[in-house]
């Protein structure tokens, strides 16, 4: 997969989610599409953190092992209860970048290269 895809997947699953969250509490807010945007710039954090230089350029942050550590942040965050607004950005940041990340992962394990378990 490339950036692109990546991009499009991120957007528009992350927009999709809480669009359908809000219709579910019987809301309609810009959030969906705020959220979608931030998701599909957030999908590229992996290739920032190891650029695709070659294409063996998948280690740990691009691996198995760190999208496990990624689930068990997101489920911590999920119990997190910030006393501030800027607490409530910093979870709602986190709730967005981490599906975007594991996105990005998801599409790269489907590539004939994959995923490594845990990298070098």
């Amino acid at each position: 997969m490339n950036g692109p895809a990546h991009q499009l997947v991120a957007g528009f699953a992350t927009g999709v989610f809480i669009a359908e969250q809000e219709r579910q509490a019987g809301l309609q807010t810009a959030q969906p599409l705020l959220a979608g945007t931030a998701a599909a710039f957030l999908t590229k954090l992996p290739d920032i953190l190891e650029p695709a230089t070659s294409p063996n350029h998948r280690q740990f942050f691009h691996s198995v092992a760190f999208a496990g550590l990624l689930c068990l942040a997101f489920k911590e965050l999920g119990k997190w209860q910030p006393e501030s607004a800027g607490g409530d950005f910093l979870k709602a940041l986190g709730q967005v970048a981490i599906p975007a990340y594991l996105i990005h992962l998801f599409l790269d394990s489907l590539t004939v290269k994959s995923l490594p378990l845990v990298g070098r």
